[in-house]
């Protein structure tokens, strides 16, 4: 049996608290401690950041740095480091060390990596324990904007999905003390720009703001140049009233070509302006190699498009100076 504690009241002799009462209230204290909520202070990051393992290595070494400058208590650091392939494919590590001695000859592309970091601060002015939660997570975004063009619809554009600005980084921190989960967020906004990033032409952005008034425009444009030209070549007597008829037919046959014409080169334009995309990826083994390469043609044959298409939508321009005098040989 357990044993008795008497306390007495001083008005009353009858009150008296058992050892089994105490225990109980010290294991609801346990239970209301641990199951705390922490407060939680996360940031979001769309740069476009080019990750490779040695930018992992260096991320968990400065995490692991801040951590111990906060003098956490010893032997209580937990670390565990998930990472997440296409096609539904993950691992789980129960220390850097493992990490680092993954399969690096996946064929299928790196999705995310979550390092998540489990710690307890010990507080001097309050006598207390603080329990600490650090999750960071790194995101391929061609590996994201793949995946999305498999499940989408038929009627989704490439160029629509290439659109999409996707999250690339992200931490959370679940604390006790405001000041301290900031310290941390400061090393992850340190490491973000410390990494590197793909060079893309400043005028891409510039153009994808506009480009869905490059086909409108330039189509009026070029129907506007082919009737300013016309009329002001037209000589009327040389035509004759019973050429007319013949004259109007074959101008709005023209008229309607050159047209169709620009629009295909320049829908062509905008779809491969829209289609350019800013890489951002995780390069961790054979199949994010392979990731990597085929976006980086993409791009490439993009801006090959786009050129192809200006340089054919300014030819078709030029020709409309021409137009009325072919008439006239046909005639």
């Amino acid at each position: 049996m357990g044993s008795v504690v008497e306390v007495m009241d001083e008005e009353s002799s009858n009150n008296i608290v058992k050892h089994e009462d105490v225990q109980m209230d010290m294991y609801l204290k346990m239970h209301d401690k641990i199951n705390a909520k922490s407060e939680e202070i996360s940031k979001s990051y769309n740069d476009n950041i080019l990750i490779c393992f040695q930018d992992i290595k260096e991320l968990h070494i400065k995490t692991l740095q801040s951590i111990n400058s906060l003098n956490q208590a010893k032997d209580n650091l937990g670390v565990r480091i998930a990472v997440s392939h296409h096609e539904g494919e993950s691992e789980k590590f129960n220390s850097f060390e493992l990490f680092e001695k993954h399969n690096i000859t996946s064929p299928n592309p790196t999705a995310d990596i979550v390092l998540l970091y489990t710690f307890t601060l010990y507080n001097v002015e309050t006598g207390e324990f603080e329990n600490y939660k650090i999750i960071n997570q790194v995101r391929s975004r061609i590996g994201e904007l793949q995946q999305i063009e498999k499940e989408a619809p038929p009627f989704i554009s490439p160029a629509f999905i290439a659109s999409m600005v996707t999250t690339t980084a992200r931490i959370s921190v679940h604390y006790c003390d405001y000041v301290k989960a900031r310290h941390f967020t400061a090393m992850f906004d340190e490491w973000i720009k410390g990494c590197d990033e793909s060079k893309t032409l400043k005028l891409i952005p510039l153009l994808k703001r506009f480009s869905h008034l490059i086909r409108k425009f330039g189509t009026l444009t070029i129907y506007g140049l082919l009737a300013f030209f016309t009329a002001s070549a037209i000589e009327l007597q040389e035509i004759g009233p019973e050429l007319t008829l013949q004259f109007l037919v074959i101008y709005a046959s023209a008229f309607l070509i050159i047209g169709n014409i620009a629009d295909t080169l320049l829908s062509k334009v905008e779809s491969s302006i829209d289609s350019y995309l800013a890489l951002s990826y995780l390069n961790m083994n054979k199949g994010d190699a392979k990731l990597i390469k085929k976006f980086s043609k993409r791009n490439t044959k993009s801006i090959a498009w786009s050129a192809l298409g200006l340089i054919g939508t300014l030819a078709v321009g030029v020709f409309t100076n021409y137009v009325y005098d072919l008439i006239k040989l046909v005639l």
